[in-house]
């Protein structure tokens, strides 16, 4: 979604970017990845291979464009402004601002799930995938770094974002996997609820998931 302050050009940029990444997946599902090429997504699109590079530097980044969305700078700034903490309250408020994005701006199902369904069949669009949230997860380790104590490890910041991360993905893969149910238009409960796994997962005591 843009922002109130975003620019005509800026707008019209972000709808191509959306318009490639939707063809994209089109066409993937039509005729299969392998068989797509950046030429095919440039002509469904209307422009040429070398506009498509000046969006993405392969197919594989333009079919896993969608997930994940990033923190709004509002968001970030309440992060912030929450002051060092320990590891694990820090790890919790993160999750929640994540949920919070999600539930603002949730993104498509049937996208999320074409995507997941891709990146299980084709190699490349695992590892574009991967790299995408890898991507997300540097940046929430600076906005964690920000918050926390300056003495603190620098291995921390990089293990909450991950742990967060590794929380999100597992909840919208769930999400666009479960057919049964079709209620559901938003990943936020699923997310939840493994976030809600992990908490228990790090709280003191044995625990039997059996």
């Amino acid at each position: 979604m843009g922002s109130l302050g975003e620019g005509l050009r800026d707008r019209r940029r972000r709808e191509t970017r959306r318009e490639i990444h939707v063809v994209a997946l089109r066409l993937a599902r039509e005729h299969g990845f392998h068989k797509v090429t950046v030429e095919m997504i440039s002509a469904g699109v209307g422009i040429s291979p070398r506009t498509f590079f000046n969006y993405f530097p392969s197919k594989e980044s333009a079919v896993v464009e969608q997930p994940p969305a990033e923190l709004s700078p509002d968001l970030v700034a309440r992060f912030v402004e929450g002051g060092p903490g320990r590891p694990r309250d820090v790890l919790t408020d993160l999750t929640r601002l994540l949920i919070e994005q999600l539930a603002q701006d949730p993104p498509e199902r049937s996208e999320v799930h074409d995507v997941f369904e891709l990146a299980h069949s084709a190699p490349t669009v695992f590892a574009a995938l991967m790299a995408r949230f890898d991507a997300s997860r540097l940046t929430l380790a600076a906005t964690v770094a920000q918050r926390m104590d300056p003495d603190t490890d620098e291995q921390v910041p990089d293990l909450i974002a991950s742990v967060a991360m590794t929380a999100v993905r597992s909840g919208m893969e769930r999400w666009s996997q479960d057919t049964a149910d079709d209620r559901s238009d938003s990943p936020v409960l699923y997310v939840q609820r493994a976030v809600t796994v992990l908490e228990d997962l790090l709280a003191p005591g044995t625990h039997d998931f059996t």
